[in-house]
């Protein structure tokens, strides 16, 4: 979008929220929201700062947190957690609580759950509890999470769970899996880093790389069928990731290029020289 149309759509949000009555209501956040989808993330940047302006009316900023939770964008989400943690009216901190639960993911989680332990208002707390359950009950990550957790304890239920998330989570909750990478039990680790590959975007290339060079050398170092087996899993999954995101194959190739020299033949050997034909096409590397 051309800069003087950025300004222009910046304007009249500065002219719908200044000039709004108390009694704008629905046809307030319907012409914001509009706003909204014509500017993008400047003028989500310019409401979240409104959010949390107590130069406004009241009723203007309720109107803006209800807002906030319909749209759903990440700009919103830090404002919405300072209002509940600071916010100087119940109403507004309590519209703010179900605007967060409407992201339904682990940070919105996150939010609330720290909110329920700095909050002494016990009325504040049960809107807070009912919100973190709803987001519980509505999101199958969280609902599968555990799950996933057992891991080699229930081999079965662990496999059903990872083929599910490896199918239907978003990057946001995709994300939640890194602190699992260096999880006890080996399969949760490793089940976290098939799903970073497959559901994770590009905030987790870091995440991704370190994992598969320090995993790969600890699997190169172990004999056995069972460690070319995890070895080719752990392939086939970097594989999957390149082929979402191949500019970060030149950054990884030399990694993958030594792993090839001293694998030989046998499955993993198979699956880094089908990386390395696959993604040097793509790239030219």
């Amino acid at each position: 979008m051309a800069l003087a149309t950025i300004d222009s759509v910046l304007g009249q949000i500065d002219d719908l929220v200044r000039n709004a009555g108390d009694g704008s209501g629905m046809a307030f956040r319907l012409g914001l929201e509009e706003l909204v989808r014509k500017g993008g993330h400047d003028t989500e940047n310019a409401i979240a700062h409104y959010i949390t302006g107590t130069y406004i009316s009241m009723a203007t900023r309720m109107n803006l947190v209800r807002m906030a939770g319909y749209i759903g964008s990440d700009a919103f989400l830090l404002p919405l957690k300072k209002v509940i943690e600071m916010g100087e009216d119940e109403l507004l901190r309590e519209e703010a609580i179900l605007s967060v639960a409407k992201y339904n993911d682990r940070r919105a989680l996150d939010i609330l759950a720290a909110a329920l332990k700095k909050n002494p208002s016990p009325q504040m707390c049960e809107t807070i509890t009912r919100a973190i359950g709803r987001i519980r009950e509505n999101n199958p990550f969280l609902a599968m999470l555990p799950r996933f957790l057992l891991g080699g304890k229930n081999r079965d239920l662990f496999q059903i769970t990872l083929k599910v998330f490896k199918k239907i989570l978003s990057p946001v909750d995709a994300r939640s899996l890194i602190s699992y990478l260096h999880h006890g039990d080996q399969l949760v680790g490793e089940g976290s880093f098939e799903i970073l590959c497959f559901r994770g975007d590009e905030a987790v290339y870091f995440f991704v790389a370190e994992y598969f060079r320090e995993h790969s050398r600890l699997l190169q170092r172990s004999a056995g069928n069972v460690s070319a087996a995890r070895m080719a899993g752990l392939v086939a999954a970097l594989h999957e990731y390149l082929k979402r995101y191949p500019q970060f194959f030149p950054q990884l190739r030399p990694d993958i290029a030594a792993l090839r020299s001293q694998a030989g033949a046998g499955t993993w050997g198979d699956a880094l020289e089908s990386l390395l034909d696959d993604l040097g096409r793509v790239t030219g590397a």
